[in-house]
C-alpha cells in the first residue's frame, strides 16, 4: 500500500507533467502575439524601440504565476470532479491567450514611430478613468493593449526614482517604467528627438 508521502510525490509529479504542455503553449501564444505586434509596430527605418529585458522578465513572471495558479486550481478540480475539464480546458486556452498577449506587449517595450508621430508603450493604470479602474474587465483588457501618445502632445517629461518617467500633456499623465536610468534616458532621448518641444524636468528622487 502506498504511503501518504508516496501519494503526495505522485500527485506533485502528475501536476508537473500536467503543466508541461501548458508552459509550451504559453510560449507559442507569446511568440504568436509578439509576431503580430512586430508586424504592426516595428516596420521601417522611422521606428525606434527601447527594449528592457528586466521589464519583460517581470511581466513573464507575473503572467506565469497567474497561469500556474489557474492550472493548479483546474488540476485539483479535476481530481475531485473529472467532468470539470469540460469548463477548465476551454478556459485554459483563454488564459493562455491572455498570458501570451501580456508577455508579447512587455517584450515589445517602448516604440517611437516618427512617421506617425506616436510613442507606443505598455499600459498602466494612469490610462484608466475612475469608472474603468473599479471594474475587472477593463483592467484585464488594459494590460494587453499598447498605450499611445502623440509626440506633439507631450508638453513635459519628469523623471522619478531613477527608473520611471512621466509624460504630461492635455491627455493627462502617463507613466513608463524601466529597470534603470540607462533605458529610461534612452527613451527620453527618442521622445524628445525630431523637433519635440517637450520640456524635460529635473529628476525627482
Amino acid at each position: 500500500m502506498a504511503t501518504k508521502k508516496q501519494n503526495q510525490e505522485n500527485a506533485e509529479f502528475y501536476f508537473l507533467l500536467y503543466m508541461i504542455p501548458f508552459i509550451v503553449l504559453a510560449l507559442v501564444f507569446g511568440l504568436y502575439h509578439y509576431a503580430k505586434l512586430k508586424r504592426q509596430y516595428l516596420t521601417g527605418p522611422h521606428v525606434r524601440r527601447v527594449f528592457d529585458m528586466g521589464i519583460n522578465g517581470g511581466a513573464m513572471f507575473f503572467s506565469g504565476f497567474l497561469a500556474c495558479g489557474y492550472f493548479a486550481v483546474a488540476y485539483f478540480l479535476y481530481r475531485y470532479a473529472p467532468l470539470s475539464l469540460v469548463l477548465t480546458v476551454p478556459m485554459s486556452l483563454v488564459v493562455l491567450n491572455w498570458v501570451g498577449k501580456l508577455q508579447a506587449s512587455a517584450f515589445l517595450g517602448v516604440v517611437v514611430d516618427y512617421q506617425q508621430g506616436v510613442v507606443f508603450f505598455p499600459p498602466n493604470d494612469e490610462a484608466l478613468d475612475i469608472m474603468d479602474s473599479l471594474l475587472i474587465w477593463p483592467r484585464i483588457r488594459q494590460l494587453t493593449t499598447m498605450d499611445t501618445v502623440l509626440l506633439t502632445d507631450v508638453q513635459k517629461i519628469t523623471r522619478e526614482a531613477g527608473k520611471r518617467l512621466f509624460l504630461h500633456g492635455d491627455f493627462g499623465s502617463r507613466r513608463i517604467s524601466f529597470t534603470g536610468k540607462l533605458k529610461r534616458d534612452e527613451c527620453i532621448h527618442l521622445i524628445t528627438t525630431n523637433g519635440s518641444r517637450a520640456k524635460v524636468m529635473a529628476e525627482l528622487e
